[in-house]
């Protein structure tokens, strides 16, 4: 009777509650309990019976039914547990039975009819014994539902198991818990950090069923748990035991699903093998179109376990049950079935493409990544067969919904294995140009370096698509060629997003128009952008482009800080965090928490902060995303000096946040690292390393409230340390007259309270409230010019048609210089050892004290007013 529960039963608690539950109310005559065999269907049938042993004095029973061959045995097993006995006096069983049970009305008693599904023809004898007591009641176990009026089904799965890494949460998981359980029997060193992260992937792979788990744990004497889930991605052969006290048909996975294959007609044996072809579940249209699956027989193998439904009315098939019937695939079908499985999952996504560039938006990237499987399914077997058609038209909708859902580097993966596939087909010049292009926007976007020179190509991809006259690519090749001579800093940038514009207005493409004149209102910055960046914002508005109007709101939030303006900086911040999250854009969640994570920080709600940026390095950490855990690290710097005063832990998070930035194809001017280092290191007494970094914390220009009171109060504790006392009070004095938008960080650094009381007790009180009243008087751009080592401002002042709003510093000289030897901005920033953003940054300011928009033209006013 106990086969299956020979041994300690683990985990399910809450689960074993409700059933519990369900079975002792009243209307719940029969509970059945379904779900493919190795879930535990038994075993918790079995775990109930000793909870509910008190609320059924007359008795529990266990009916076990697998031995049984025909319907008509049911009524004996039962008789044969029960204390009922054979009178002999020429009544039939049948009506004996009934009088036992007749007799029984006083007292309640519980009826367990395990394994049921090879006798639904007898099914009748459970609603005949209903109808004779209403004092019983019958928990039954069956792969298949009976389809009786007076059943309550309740499906059972797997254990649970984790979706991810959970690290200490871990042996939360009861699928987790049963694993190790078995392999303390076997082995006690199962717990080192690559153990637990294959264990984890065994749970995965079997989806937490307790029989595929025990017969996986049986290997540990002979294979570590990375080789037991690699060998359970080749097939399930090895979940299986050679232990002598299991009957066979729980002796191995394919026994147990032989059994249920048996049991099944020869037509749903061919739908479930088509249909074994699907990942990650499958909607009936699907079911229907590509494997023939009729809703009968979809209903049939529903209701056998086979195939599941979840609450969203998609079905799926558990992957070891897909596997098995995976080897029952027929070669004459395959190749058919395969090619109607890439037309209808390819073709839904040319199908969407008008839908991502309208109102439809989320709900078009939401049919996607509900079928983001069988896509990627699709598109690998479009690479294998070369089907180059089918892979151009739906590369479109791919990479933008890599780049509106944050699927950079596993589309990029597709798309570059689709590439490799088709360079030996001679005809499949056009598409593999079509492909180029967008790895190559896609790499940009996800900030991803690339193997192969992106200029070059996109170059080559455009020359092409004017050669054959498509315009509709020459604008995207335009496009793509634009960002990257943005982000490189070369001077034809504009124009080119100026001619994509223009080709995209005459062929009335609104998606991409609104694209181009965005990138061109940012080309322009911070000239001639507001016209451009109004039109491009109308036109998504128009056409209901919810992730381009929330890229043009943090763009906006952009502008604002460039302006100081951080109370609206703050709403826009707001703003597009919601807006992101709405349309689930990862990348845009983490940047727009990172622009409110900064803000936060300049005015000092750093507990808010702290909330926020956990969260997003925790998101980050989840998706792998190596932007969203370097700008999180960068924030976790600035936290750890002010908040914590933990100056070791800043500066390692500052030093890690710049490790990462190499990995990534732009690098980052990542000003809340820049911030947390400086900070770190005055913390620290690293005094002179924290001067040196004075340049590179500003966004624009030096009299920023944010990065100005960050110079001014380290300067102040750096002079105090060198008995400069009153003019690191005059520093202070100067710092706290700050908006406390932009300097509200300085009252939450206790250091500084320590340094203003050191300060007042060293030259007292009458000379303090002095320097503290000077300091609050001085002319900030004066100060932060003799800060930042901008000697002599008056030189370049002189120059005829000098329009400079500020002096250049001498960091923004050297970055001149290297500009007029034509060096790009990845090669400036090798020689400066920058990254590449703080060059842009640079670059940016350049631009903005000399009022041009070009190298070229920096390069020649630089030149004639002598400033390099």
């Amino acid at each position: 009777m106990l086969d299956q529960a020979q041994t300690p039963f683990v985990g399910r608690s809450r689960e074993l509650d409700d059933l519990c539950a369900l079975l002792e109310n009243p209307p719940c005559r029969l509970l059945v309990l379904t779900g493919p065999g190795g879930v535990g269907k038994t075993r918790i049938a079995v775990e109930m019976a000793s909870r509910l042993n008190h609320t059924f004095p007359d008795g529990v029973y266990f009916v076990p039914l697998a031995p049984l061959t025909r319907a008509d045995e049911i009524l004996c097993a039962v008789s044969e547990v029960l204390p009922f006995r054979d009178q002999q006096d020429g009544r039939s069983l049948y009506e004996q039975f009934g009088a036992y049970l007749r007799e029984k009305h006083a007292k309640r008693f519980l009826l367990i009819l395990d394994n049921f599904e090879h006798l639904l023809d007898g099914v009748q004898v459970i609603s005949e014994m209903l109808d004779l007591t209403e004092h019983l009641k019958i928990l039954v176990t069956s792969r298949e539902a009976l389809n009786i009026q007076e059943e309550w089904i309740r499906p059972i799965q797997g254990l649970a198991y984790p979706t991810e890494d959970d690290g200490a949460a871990l042996f939360d998981y009861d699928a987790v818990r049963l694993f190790l359980d078995r392999a303390q029997r076997i082995r006690t060193d199962v717990s080192t950090p690559d153990d637990l992260s294959s264990v984890v992937e065994v749970c995965r792979l079997v989806e937490g069923m307790p029989l595929a788990l025990e017969l996986a744990a049986g290997w540990l004497n002979t294979l570590t748990p990375a080789a037991i889930a690699s060998e359970i991605q080749r097939g399930i052969d090895i979940l299986a035991t050679r232990s002598r006290n299991l009957t066979e048909r729980h002796r191995s996975i394919r026994s147990v699903f032989d059994h249920s294959w048996r049991l099944i007609t020869d037509s749903e044996r061919d739908s479930f093998r088509r249909l074994s072809l699907f990942r990650g579940g499958f909607t009936r249209e699907a079911a229907e179109t590509i494997a023939g699956a009729s809703l009968h027989g979809l209903a049939g193998l529903v209701d056998k376990s086979l195939v599941r439904m979840n609450a969203g009315g998609r079905y799926d098939i558990h992957e070891l049950l897909r596997q098995y019937g995976a080897e029952h695939l027929q070669t004459d079908e395959e190749a058919a079935l395969k090619d109607a499985y890439i037309a209808y999952y390819l073709g839904l996504l040319t199908r969407v493409e008008p839908g991502i560039k309208s109102e439809r938006q989320t709900e078009a990237l939401d049919t996607i990544a509900d079928d983001y499987e069988n896509i990627r399914s699709a598109w690998l077997i479009a690479c294998e067969q070369g089907s180059a058609a089918v892979l151009g038209a739906a590369v479109e909708s791919l990479h933008l919904f890599a780049d509106m859902r944050g699927r950079f580097h596993e589309v990029a993966a597709l798309m570059r294995l689709a590439l490799d596939r088709l360079r030996t087909n001679p005809e499949a010049g056009i598409v593999i140009r079509r492909i180029e292009s967008r790895l190559i926007r896609l790499s940009l976007m996800g900030n991803m370096r690339s193997d192969f020179d992106v200029y070059a190509h996109i170059q080559v991809c455009l020359a092409e698509a004017r050669a054959r006259g498509d315009q509709a690519e020459t604008a995207y090749c335009l496009c793509v060629l634009g960002i990257v001579d943005y982000w490189d800093d070369r001077d034809q940038f504009p124009d080119s997003f100026d001619e994509a514009a223009a080709i995209y207005q005459a062929l009335g493409d609104r998606f991409y128009e609104a694209e181009a004149l965005a990138w061109a209102s940012l080309a322009r910055w911070p000239l001639v952008q507001h016209e451009l960046f109004e039109r491009s914002l109308a036109i998504r508005r128009e056409i209901g482009d919810r992730n381009g109007i929330a890229w043009l709101t943090i763009n906006q939030l952009e502008m604002m800080l460039e302006d100081y303006a951080y109370y609206e900086a703050e709403a826009l911040a707001r703003q597009a965090l919601g807006m992101m999250r709405e349309i689930g854009s990862l990348k845009g969640i983490l940047q727009a928490m990172f622009k409110l994570g900064l803000i936060l920080a300049a005015k000092g709600d750093l507990d808010e902060m702290r909330v926020l940026v956990e969260e997003m390095r925790d998101l980050a950490d989840e998706t792998n995303s190596l932007d969203g855990k370097m700008l999180s690290a960068g924030l976790l710097s600035f936290v750890y000096s002010i908040r914590d005063e933990d100056y070791t832990k800043a500066k390692s998070l500052a030093q890690h946040n710049h490790a990462l930035s190499l990995e990534t194809f732009f690098g980052y001017n990542d000003h809340a690292a820049l911030w947390g280092g400086v900070l770190a290191a005055c913390g620290l007494g690293e005094f002179e390393s924290a001067r040196a970094r004075y340049p590179n914390l500003f966004f624009s220009h030096a009299t920023d409230p944010a990065p100005a009171s960050i110079c001014l109060a380290v300067e102040a504790v750096a002079r105090a340390h060198e008995g400069r006392h009153e003019s690191a009070v005059e520093l202070l004095a100067a710092a706290f007259s700050l908006s406390t938008m932009g300097s509200g960080w300085l009252a939450r650094w206790r250091l500084l309270t320590r340094v203003q009381d050191d300060l007042r007790t060293r030259i007292g009180d009458q000379a303090f409230e002095a320097a503290w009243a000077r300091g609050a008087e001085i002319d900030l751009q004066t100060l932060m010019n003799m800060l930042l080592g901008i000697e002599n401002p008056e030189v370049v002042s002189e120059a005829p048609d000098h329009a400079m709003i500020e002096p250049l510093s001498e960091r923004e000289r050297e970055v001149l210089r290297l500009i007029r030897d034509g060096l790009s901005n990845r090669e400036i920033a090798e020689q400066l050892v920058l990254s590449v953003g703080t060059v842009k940054v640079h670059t940016r300011n350049i631009y903005s004290k000399l009022n041009v928009s070009s190298r070229t033209q920096a390069s020649a006013i630089a030149t004639r007013w002598g400033l390099i």
